[in-house]
């Protein structure tokens, strides 16, 4: 009975001090996690597009997940209407605060930029910076030129828009209607004094040092006060989801897959190549994905052309292009998985390394579909050994060549369509009597048994 006590007191005191060291580690680790607070920093530094879009949305995504604000530096000439509007949403559904920031000293963020920093919670410059020049302009990819829109249809719904951005972050809204309306451009200092932005800030250090404290009311209702102390910056790049989406959202790049993928789709059907058809429909549906098209939508018909490409390869042998394009586009499709998007299906780790596991299985399998494919195109490209009519040759009958009809024949260790007058079985030796176009006339070797 003693011994049972005994033990039953160790266990005790066993389990008491597990409980208080994982009590007192938890404590610490509170105690560190409170005394840092993370700042999410993302950069606009080009023109806006769709890729942008997805690039922001995945940056307020990290900031909601650590509680964290996003900064957003803004160096942009402007670029597309729709996908500013798609950022203001992802801005005014934030569940944490979205400061923007015109950086650095020579920066400007114009047209579209300005509406993306009208939208944030706080609205700061660096000094030399500017903003304005927001009327709507119509983009000629071709020719690089841009032709102003007048048109109260186009111009009135962004003056509603930039206006009520400007009202309900407590903004000058006569200057805001005359970014759109007069093509108005001001100055790190006019637009303080103008009440446009909040303040001026000469780097980011400086910046977090003025927000400290700042309490900022959501669009949701949230009130959020900023702590900057023992700041901690994140600079968040983004995936290669929302890389690959930027790449094929601008406009040159763009129109010319479109224009690639409509000609060759063309000349494979005309010419009746039809090997190429797969690659001239991934072409047009990749260049939809920078036109604003789901990229969930886009990844699952790249994998299903791809498995289709290499389903057909397998069956009806495409000399690799089949198989090297299918093992391409699934690649392609596993790289537009939305791997940052919420795990409660699969947990953020397993799909980082789904991600990398489909990754480095298409860059294998692509380097040797690589390399058959160039041992198919050099065996093609090789010219025949025999350079005259092979008459008299003897060969061997790979396939059984009925009579009338046609097989194949091994002649000098080359592959020859043959027919015969009579039954020749597959192994039997035979002689070339003839030839017509590709096709050689050939007949058994009397007295020769099969092999």
């Amino acid at each position: 009975m003693r011994r049972i006590e005994s033990i039953i007191f160790i266990s005790r005191i066993t389990l008491f001090l597990i409980g208080l060291s994982l009590i007192l580690t938890g404590a610490v680790g509170l105690a560190l996690s409170q005394g840092i607070h993370n700042f999410v920093v993302v950069r606009i530094n080009s023109e806006i597009t769709y890729g942008t879009a997805y690039l922001v949305q995945e940056a307020i995504n990290e900031g909601e997940k650590l509680d964290a604000p996003v900064i957003i530096i803004l160096d942009t000439p402007g670029g597309l209407l729709a996908a500013a509007q798609d950022i203001i949403e992802y801005i005014r559904n934030s569940n944490v605060p979205v400061i923007g920031y015109v950086y650095p000293v020579g920066a400007a963020a114009w047209s579209a930029g300005t509406l993306i920093l009208m939208a944030t919670h706080i609205a700061a410059m660096a000094p030399g910076t500017n903003i304005g020049a927001v009327q709507p302009v119509l983009y000629n990819p071709t020719t690089g030129e841009y032709q102003p829109l007048n048109m109260s249809k186009v111009i009135n719904p962004v003056v509603s828009m930039i206006t009520t951005l400007a009202q309900d972050r407590g903004r000058n809204v006569t200057a805001a209607k005359n970014f759109v309306l007069h093509d108005l451009t001001l100055n790190d200092q006019q637009a303080l004094k103008y009440h446009v932005i909040e303040l001026v800030a000469r780097n980011i250090d400086e910046l977090l040092a003025k927000i400290n404290g700042w309490k900022v009311k959501l669009d949701n209702g949230r009130e959020y006060v900023i702590n900057s102390s023992n700041a901690h910056v994140i600079y968040y790049s983004g995936s290669l989801r929302a890389a690959i989406v930027t790449a094929v959202s601008d406009p040159i790049v763009n129109s010319l897959l479109m224009t690639i993928g409509v000609l060759t789709l063309i000349f494979s059907i005309l010419s009746g190549h039809l090997l190429f058809v797969p690659i001239a429909v991934a072409l047009i549906i990749i260049s939809l994905l920078g036109m604003g098209f789901n990229p969930n939508m886009i990844s699952l018909i790249l994998l299903i052309i791809g498995a289709v490409a290499l389903a057909v390869e397998i069956h009806t042998p495409g000399f690799g292009v089949l198989g090297f394009t299918g093992i391409v586009l699934i690649a392609l499709s596993i790289a537009l998985l939305p791997v940052l998007n919420p795990g409660w299906l699969v947990a953020p780790s397993y799909q980082r390394m789904l991600f990398w596991t489909g990754i480095s299985i298409g860059v294998v399998l692509g380097i040797f579909m690589g390399i058959v494919l160039y041992k198919v195109l050099k065996a093609k490209l090789q010219p025949p050994k025999l350079k005259t009519l092979p008459l008299g040759i003897t060969g061997k009958a790979v396939d059984d060549i009925p009579a009338k009809g046609q097989g194949f024949v091994l002649i000098e260790g080359e592959y020859w369509r043959a027919t015969s007058d009579d039954d020749i079985r597959r192994g039997e030796r035979i002689v070339v009597i003839g030839k017509e176009g590709p096709i050689l006339k050939v007949k058994k070797l009397k007295g020769e048994v099969q092999e």
